[in-house]
């Protein structure tokens, strides 16, 4: 594939150039000027980047072998899809007795590598729960941003799509760490859409880019890109790692909690029988107001995440 896109910035990697030892950290790792980054592409439009960091270094596919054969891997840590199809939970996990207990959903090591032999990917979910590279990175990239952080790890054989166009429900950043994977994605337009679910149909070409990564690639697409992916030369590994932040309706039941919290509101609402409904709708109103205006923000927002994450 070729590059169709001008939103492309090259930069020379420069490994250990701040006195870490080459495996990425930080958000400047991945992006180099982070004030140019979210100036020019947080939010806006997919862009190529180039790491200044060795992304090769985060994890192998070795490591990620022999996670699979130590056999303690547990669902929902682990997923395994072909074209889009999904292995079904019971043809990839078994039992395991575990200090007297038998456990239900430990990895099958034997039905990922028959899988992953016949054209499956197989990935790795929220590997910073116990990678201590990808924990280290995604500890460091948390501080620029408001929202849920999360990585996911995917292997891929060659010549496969593992999945049809889709959206995500987040902001991602994919991580080329080895072989080579072509990707088709969209620019954001009024048809995008910010929910987790399929693109209907192919991405038309007045919107399509098509982009190759090699080791070292870092693409970024903002919320709301429909993209996929082919592996093309040898077996890929990709990072992706996916800012989710609280949406429109999370903000809003913050909001109405706290203001339903209010004493403003709770004298109101004791008081409310002594008013005509006019009145009641105007202070409600202005005690709403109030409330919004003096509102903590970053406490707002902190909630806001936390609702996310757990009701998602």
């Amino acid at each position: 594939m070729t590059t169709t896109t001008t939103e492309i910035r090259e930069t020379v990697p420069a490994a250990g150039h701040d006195g870490h030892d080459g495996v990425p950290t930080r958000l400047e790792h991945l992006v180099g000027d982070t004030e140019a980054f979210f100036r020019d592409h947080w939010a806006n439009q997919p862009v190529l980047l180039r790491a200044h960091s060795d992304l090769t270094r985060l994890i192998t596919e070795q490591e990620m072998w022999d996670e699979v054969e130590c056999g303690l891997l547990s669902r929902p840590y682990f997923t395994v899809f072909n074209e889009g199809v999904r292995t079904a939970i019971s043809d990839m996990t078994r039992k395991r007795r575990v200090v007297g207990h038998e456990l239900p959903g430990y990895i099958r090591p034997e039905r990922i590598r028959e899988d992953f032999a016949a054209g499956a990917t197989f990935k790795f979910n929220q590997a910073e729960h116990w990678h201590p590279r990808i924990r280290t990175l995604v500890k460091g990239l948390e501080p620029h941003f408001s929202g849920g952080l999360e990585s996911f790890v995917f292997l891929s054989p060659p010549g496969k799509t593992a999945m049809q166009a889709h959206y995500d429900g987040a902001h991602v950043f994919i991580l080329q760490v080895a072989g080579v994977k072509d990707w088709v994605v969209g620019r954001i337009d009024e048809t995008s859409t910010g929910d987790s679910t399929l693109h209907q149909g192919e991405i038309p070409e007045e919107r399509r880019v098509e982009l190759t990564l090699r080791p070292g690639d870092v693409l970024y697409m903002p919320h709301s890109t429909p993209h996929y992916a082919t592996a093309r030369e040898g077996n890929s590994i990709h990072i992706a790692i996916t800012i989710e932040e609280p949406t429109a309706e999370n903000l809003a039941e913050v909001f109405l909690a706290g203001f339903l919290g209010d004493p403003a509101f709770r004298a109101l609402h004791d008081s409310h029988h002594r008013h005509s409904l006019d009145q009641r709708i105007e202070l409600l109103r202005e005690a709403l107001l109030a409330h919004l205006a003096g509102a903590d923000e970053s406490a707002v927002t902190r909630a806001a995440v936390t609702l996310r994450r757990e009701h998602r």
